[in-house]
C-alpha cells in the first residue's frame, strides 16, 4: 500500500520527557472520548483539550491542527498492529500453515480488542479522513512481517506471498470493520470475531498456498 504524509499532518514535536509523554497520552485518550461522545461534525481540538485538561495552546505544541491529531491516533493503531506481527515473526519457528494463520488472525484481533470502544472510534476516524496520506512505513512493516511469517510454513509455500499477505490482511480488516460496525447493545459479532477471523485466515491461506514444502 503506497502512501505519503504531508508536513501538515506531522506532529510538531515528539514527547521526550516523561511528563510530555503523559500529556500526549492524555490528548490521545481525550480524542477517543470525544469521538465516542460526539459525531465527527462536532469534533474540535477545543473539545479535546478541555477533556484532556490542557490548554489548546499545549495541544497545538504537539499537533498543528485537528487533522494531524486524527492521523496520529490512527497511525498509533496501525503501529500497534505492525509491532504485534513483528513480535510473532521474531518468535515463530517453522510450523504448519494453519498454526501460522491462526497466529496472524489472533494478533490482528488482539489489537482490535484491547479496547473495543477505542477501536470503534478508530473506524469513525478512518471513515472521515483519507488514509492514503498516512506514512507508508507502517503498512510496509505490517506486510513484511506477515509475509515473513508465511515463509515459515512447514507444509506450504507461496508463489506470490505479497498478494497473499495483502489479501489476508484486507479480509481480516473487512470482518473486523463489519463486526465493530455492529457494536451496540448486542456484542455477538465481537464475541465471534476471533473464531471467524481464524477460520477466514486458515481457509484463504490454504487456498492460496502452493504445493507443500515437504513433498
Amino acid at each position: 500500500m503506497k502512501a505519503a504524509t504531508t508536513d501538515g499532518l506531522k506532529p510538531r514535536k515528539q514527547p521526550i520527557q516523561s511528563r510530555s509523554g503523559v500529556t500526549v497520552e492524555a490528548i490521545h485518550e481525550a480524542t477517543i472520548q470525544v469521538l465516542l461522545a460526539e459525531d465527527m461534525g462536532r469534533f474540535t481540538t477545543t473539545r479535546v483539550a478541555e477533556r484532556a485538561g490542557v490548554s489548546v495552546g499545549t495541544l497545538y505544541q504537539y499537533f498543528p491542527n485537528k487533522e494531524a491529531l486524527l492521523y496520529a491516533i490512527l497511525l498509533n493503531h496501525f503501529d500497534a498492529m505492525a509491532t504485534e506481527f513483528e513480535r510473532i515473526d521474531n518468535d515463530a519457528a517453522p510450523a504448519p500453515l494453519a498454526d501460522l494463520a491462526t497466529s496472524i488472525a489472533d494478533a490482528y484481533v488482539s489489537v482490535k480488542m484491547r479496547n473495543p470502544e477505542a477501536t470503534k472510534a478508530m473506524y469513525r476516524i478512518a471513515g472521515a479522513i483519507n488514509q492514503v496520506r498516512l506514512t507508508s512505513d507502517v503498512f510496509a512493516r505490517m506486510g513484511q512481517a506477515v509475509a515473513q511469517i508465511l515463509g515459515k510454513a512447514s507444509d506450504a509455500s507461496f508463489d506470490d506471498p505479497k498478494t497473499a499477505t495483502f489479501t489476508v490482511l484486507s479480509a481480516l480488516a473487512g470482518i473486523a470493520r463489519g463486526s465493530f460496525g455492529e457494536l451496540g447493545e448486542d456484542h455477538s459479532a465481537l464475541d465471534n470475531l476471533g473464531a471467524e477471523s481464524r477460520r477466514l485466515a486458515i481457509a484463504y491461506l490454504h487456498a492460496a498456498a502452493s504445493a507443500g514444502k515437504n513433498t
